[in-house]
């Protein structure tokens, strides 16, 4: 028997066992004791050392392996011979210390697999004996206790014999088997191991005949997901693996999903430990907060943005905590906050440069022929229209029955009078409270607070706010490269309705119509159905002892740097599946207007990339470039990453290397010359060439066959000095391209004689312009003519 098992098979494994198996062998880590950390040495960052000990523990393993193979021409070791090289010179009793610290961090962060305890005791009741085979530096007495302590005394007494490649001087996949096999007396096809090592626990046994299954804990996506969150973290944590391992406390459920859909991954892996982290912290917040106040909080999350942390808090928490939908948009509280002609001159002063001005008169709620009048002024004249006394009294007027249906609407959610309330959302500046705040204390004497997964404020607005994730863990940079791609958060996160924008007198949400498409619905509530599968069997995988000391999974601050990197990979590194997924989804601006922009665009951030390269990163308007870079290779994504995160001043100029020079002749009737241009390189191979052309109408003939064998256009077009930068690239008028000695081969591909030319007539007028041609040579001829002579 040679086969392989996923996490959620383990449980059930000897239901597969060939007859006359007697003996259950398996792997210790990563098979029956698994980490919460994303890697092994992530466990050495609690290691005191200066600036850190992990690769100072790891040299220290290296250097006691090469001792231990000159001494006796085996490479295995033992930890007390690793610790007198991490320790030179240190006494006995500083060596053992350090090795008890080593075994403390060890049970911090191992804990027991479920699936894998549920096998063991079903192999005891079916009479097998149950062995570990250890490839390890531990001891076998210290392996013993380390499984006693991480899952439990009663997982270590089902556990007949424990052998370990420290002891015999061997590991697995060199011959550790032998040993075990003569100690046990036992033939070989009576014994069935498991472990994850596809080497040392599948290869390795079965050349010997022992029966064997090899644990795939994650199929390919977790496990690139998971190792590129461990690169996000090293980006948002300054002290990951320096005095903080980097934190997985979500790799046992992800191992345990089922489902493979794209939609299911999102949802449950990544998603999933995100908004668990949140529904926990939350939690935890309410406590706090009722106890400081001496009364109940009431737990209310703001539609749409908070449908999918209300589900999950839900899911979590099923012990009858009061948590409550509101339907309070930003359009809602900025007409519910126009209380006075201060707080009318506030509004007006900051929307008018963010929204036209008809938008902002709909948002004051003034009547449309007034607010067509008004939207002909100039800004400043709109802000003088607006706060005059007789305007002003009937804006404020209509704000305040505005507030009074608002008020209906928070009565009907349980609020009442003089009440605590938590409003809760996604974040990422708490732009809602800032609005209403003031507005519900006054008018319902309320304690309000605001919970964000992510809170970036953009002002310090001495509101009681707290994020999952703010400037108590991260500075300000890191905060705001977050908030860059929140969009994909929020429209995941989101209900397919519409953003409300006014209340009946009873309360009842008047919403404007919602313009979602039906196929982005139809992913959203997978991903969110996913999403909340994890958080309903979250910690089930997870058997800790209880001298776990414990355990990262019970650590919040664990928590959170999971669900950050979590987040960050999925901000900046998504992968391609997920990037495809998001491709059907537009974000609504949600400002009281219909306007949507699409998240993404592969095909024209193609365009866009081969057009401007590097620059177009920082002028396209979508939401998610991340997940448009994405199938141009990671360096792009990591390029924005890095520079986002750190605010990096580097420019397209740095990124413009490795250009062309290409002869261009310049004919104007009988007279001429040729003149050479760069042609600077964009993306994909590409490269993009400008030539600029006077009002005297110079024709450009673009000499590519000096050059290239083979050349593919992209695209021609003429633009004017104003514009020759502009990031659209179809802002320019299209360029009639007229071959000589090149003859088309397929659309835009073009093979190129010596003297093969493209010819550009200028447009009609006597404006400066200039033709911005987009090619990429496919065989240039210099590579060809080298080809020809190696021939």
């Amino acid at each position: 028997m040679k086969i392989s098992v996923r996490a959620h098979e383990m449980a059930t494994l000897l239901d597969r066992a060939p007859v006359g198996v007697t003996t259950l062998s398996l792997d210790c880590f990563d098979t029956l004791l698994w980490r919460d950390v994303q890697a092994p040495r992530d466990v050495f960052a609690g290691i005191e050392a200066p600036g850190g000990a992990i690769e100072m523990r790891m040299w220290a393993e290296q250097a006691a392996r090469r001792a231990a193979k000159a001494d006796s021409g085996r490479s295995e070791t033992v930890l007390p011979a690793i610790y007198e090289r991490f320790l030179p010179g240190a006494a006995r009793p500083a060596i053992d210390a350090a090795v008890a610290h080593e075994l403390d961090l060890e049970a911090r962060h191992c804990f027991g697999f479920a699936p894998t305890i549920a096998l063991i005791r079903a192999a005891k009741a079916k009479g097998l004996q149950v062995i570990i085979v250890s490839d390890t530096y531990l001891d076998e007495d210290q392996l013993s206790t380390l499984i006693a302590r991480a899952a439990g005394n009663d997982v270590r007494a089902l556990i007949d014999r424990i052998f370990v490649s420290s002891a015999h001087g061997v590991s697995k996949g060199d011959g550790l088997f032998r040993p075990v096999l003569d100690a046990l007396g036992a033939r070989p096809e009576t014994i069935l191991h498991c472990g994850d090592n596809r080497i040392a626990d599948q290869v390795a046994p079965d050349a010997l005949g022992i029966h064997s299954a090899h644990l795939v804990q994650f199929d390919d996506r977790a496990a690139e997901r998971l190792r590129l969150e461990s690169v996000a973290a090293a980006m948002i944590e300054p002290t990951a693996r320096v005095s903080t391992p980097i934190s997985q406390t979500h790799r046992a459920e992800v191992a345990m999903r089922v489902a493979n859909d794209p939609a299911a991954q999102l949802g449950h892996d990544v998603l999933g430990p995100i908004m668990h982290a949140f529904a926990h912290w939350l939690k935890s917040e309410i406590a706090d907060l009722s106890a400081r106040l001496g009364k109940p909080v009431h737990p209310l999350f703001l539609m749409r943005d908070g449908h999918l942390p209300l589900r999950v808090f839900r899911a979590a928490f099923d012990d009858g905590e009061p948590a409550a939908p509101v339907e309070i948009s930003r359009i809602a509280s900025l007409r519910a906050s126009l209380t006075d002609v201060e707080a009318l001159r506030r509004v007006v002063v900051e929307a008018v440069d963010r929204a036209p001005l008809a938008v902002v008169a709909d948002q004051l709620m003034l009547p449309g022929h007034e607010a067509k009048k008004l939207a002909k002024l100039t800004p400043r004249a709109f802000c003088r229209a607006v706060t005059r006394p007789d305007l002003a009294r009937v804006i404020i007027a209509r704000s305040r029955k505005f507030t009074d249906r608002l008020i209906a609407h928070l009565n009907h959610a349980g609020v009442a009078h003089g009440d605590a309330v938590m409003l809760i959302d996604l974040g990422y500046n708490g732009s809602v409270q800032n609005l209403i705040e003031p507005v519900l204390v006054e008018r319902m004497g309320l304690d309000v607070a605001g919970r964000y997964l992510l809170l970036r404020e953009e002002q310090l607005t001495g509101h009681d706010k707290k994020g999952l994730l703010d400037v108590r863990h991260y500075d300000a940079r890191m905060l705001h490269a977050l908030c860059g791609c929140i969009a994909v958060i929020e429209q995941l996160s989101t209900l397919a309705q519409g953003s409300v924008v006014d209340y009946e007198a009873d309360g009842t949400p008047i919403r404007k119509a919602a313009d979602i498409k039906g196929g982005q619905s139809a992913i959203r509530d997978a991903v969110q159905d996913a999403c909340v599968d994890f958080s309903l069997h979250a910690g089930h995988h997870i058997v800790r002892g209880a001298n776990a000391d414990g355990g990262a999974d019970s650590d919040a601050d664990a928590t959170r740097r999971a669900a950050a990197a979590a987040l960050g990979r999925l901000l900046f590194m998504p992968c391609d599946t997920e990037a495809h997924l998001l491709e059907a989804f537009d974000h609504d601006v949600n400002l009281g207007t219909s306007e949507v922009v699409r998240l993404l665009d592969p095909q024209e951030a193609a365009i866009g990339l081969r057009w401007r390269g590097l620059a177009y990163i920082n002028e396209t308007d979508r939401m998610f470039v991340p997940g448009e870079l994405r199938g141009h290779g990671l360096p792009l994504n990591l390029a924005l990453f890095s520079s986002s995160r750190f605010a990096l001043d580097l420019r397209d100029s740095d990124f413009t290397v490795g250009g062309i020079d290409l002869p261009v002749i310049l004919m104007n009737g009988s007279e001429s010359g040729i003149h050479r241009f760069e042609a600077i390189p964009t993306s994909d191979g590409f490269y993009r060439l400008d030539v600029p052309v006077s009002k005297t109408r110079w024709t450009p003939a673009i000499q590519l066959g000096a050059i290239c064998e083979w050349a593919q256009i992209e695209s021609a077009s003429w633009r004017t000095l104003a514009n020759v930068d502009a990031r659209n690239p179809a802002c320019g008028t299209h360029a009639v391209l007229i071959p000589d000695s090149m003859e088309e081969q397929g659309t835009g591909l073009y093979r190129c004689g010596e003297t093969g030319v493209l010819v550009a007539p200028p447009p009609g007028g006597n404006e400066p312009v200039v033709l911005s041609l987009i090619f990429r040579p496919v065989v240039r001829r210099t590579a060809a003519a080298q080809q020809r002579e190696a021939a």
